[in-house]
């Protein structure tokens, strides 16, 4: 399934009037085009539909949509590293080749920097018994039901859409076919059911950096990777700190329940480590680029990276690799919850009318407005007219609930 993804409202010539039927629109706000991958809400979301097995082909109708050659080579590696294929405009992007506009070295770095975050930190399958919120492929009853609930409360689509996704990508038999009476009693049995809820992200709370928001924040770890004198070097480091830690935790890379991407799990995740601490760092990394990728991730969860002694400075990162860190980060959020975007609120399109009907817009230019900025009707569906606009306007806060 193709997923366009496309910049301000849709008009007659981008592209969508040639999809085909199965194409799923994702609009961004025209205020955004020349924002980072980090703030576009509708890229993230045609990433994180690639991601978890809805969509395969991500189609971005101009390229100036994606114009900024940082943004455009960050978004393209994740998508490409995700198994999508990409097309720009008419041009067809593939890691060999990359795309006009953007650097042959950026664009190298990126696609290297993509592979190395999706082998350190692969979308977990739900048969890995790992508390999996929506594997790939979405194989079971409850991943089906999660999935639903995104498409439906993240992104917007009605149930009966939902109904004909599932229809036309699900691989698994099912007792039943997909219809929109289906869609909404696998949400009410698997939430009334009570073995889990919905779980939902707030779309600020999905871009935050550091650690100290997750749960095992208070712990206050150090791990530490490297040759055997290793933990010694670390526990001279610590007992130096003004703070001490309440764990020296020595990993081995190469066990198998201590690996590498099991750390790296921990630090996005978990948020328990206070500090990464290396030695050897040659020995410990396969790669250069793996060790920036480490290093990075760490840091934007704001755990302190020492090198042999040295503190990592987190001001020095390569902004091509931090974009790409940050836009990694929050897809993942996305894997595993529904995120409840505030731009798009209804609370959001009342406030934002009422500051350009106090500037004096009119109904009409206010609704075209509210679409350029990919903000959604009341119902959801279709565009702003000027009388929607107004009723809008007469509504009062109580009667959204």
């Amino acid at each position: 399934m193709d997923i366009h993804y496309t910049v301000g409202s849709q008009k007659t010539g981008d592209g969508a009037e040639n999809l085909p039927g199965q194409a799923l629109r994702r609009q961004e706000a025209r205020s955004l085009i020349d924002a980072g991958a980090t703030k576009r809400v509708a890229l993230q979301e045609a990433i994180s539909l690639v991601r978890l097995g809805v969509g395969s082909h991500l189609r971005v109708p101009h390229e100036e949509h994606l114009k900024d050659p940082r943004t455009r080579a960050v978004a393209c590696a994740e998508a490409l590293a995700s198994g999508a294929s990409v097309t720009i405009g008419g041009e067809v992007v593939t890691a060999d080749r990359g795309s006009a506009g953007v650097q042959t070295r950026d664009w190298e770095a990126a696609c290297e920097a993509a592979r190395e975050r999706h082998r350190l930190l692969p979308p977990t399958t739900g048969s890995a018994g790992r508390g999996t919120y929506i594997s790939p492929g979405w194989p079971n009853g409850k991943e089906c039901a999660r999935l639903a609930h995104k498409l439906v409360y993240e992104m917007g689509y009605p149930q009966s859409e939902v109904a004909r996704i599932f229809e036309r990508i699900d691989g698994y038999e099912r007792p039943t076919m997909w219809t929109k009476q289906g869609i909404n009693r696998i949400l009410r049995e698997e939430y009334e059911g009570g073995e889990f809820r919905f779980n939902t992200e707030s779309g600020a709370t999905s871009r935050r950096e550091g650690h100290l928001h997750l749960l095992g924040a208070p712990l206050k770890v150090m791990a530490v990777l490297g040759d055997e004198g290793a933990e010694a070097e670390a526990k001279r480091f610590a007992d130096g700190l003004a703070e001490p830690h309440s764990l020296v935790c020595p990993v081995d890379p190469g066990h198998p329940e201590q690996a590498l991407p099991k750390i790296m799990q921990t630090i996005m995740d978990h948020g328990s480590f206070r500090t990464l601490y290396v030695t050897s760092p040659n020995a410990v990394f396969s790669s250069r680029m793996q060790r920036n990728v480490v290093y990075d991730l760490a840091l934007f969860r704001g755990v302190q990276v020492v090198e042999d002694g040295t503190r990592i400075d987190p001001g020095k990162h390569h902004r091509l690799l931090r974009e790409g860190t940050e836009l990694f980060a929050v897809l993942r959020i996305r894997d595993n919850a529904t995120v409840v975007e505030e731009s798009r609120s209804r609370a959001h399109a009342r406030k934002t009318a009422a500051e350009l009907h106090s500037q004096g817009y009119s109904f009409r230019e206010i609704a075209a407005v509210l679409d350029e900025e990919a903000i959604p009707t009341s119902s959801g569906r279709g565009k702003w007219s000027a009388s929607a606009v107004a009723k809008l306007l007469s509504s009062k806060p109580e009667d959204d609930r």
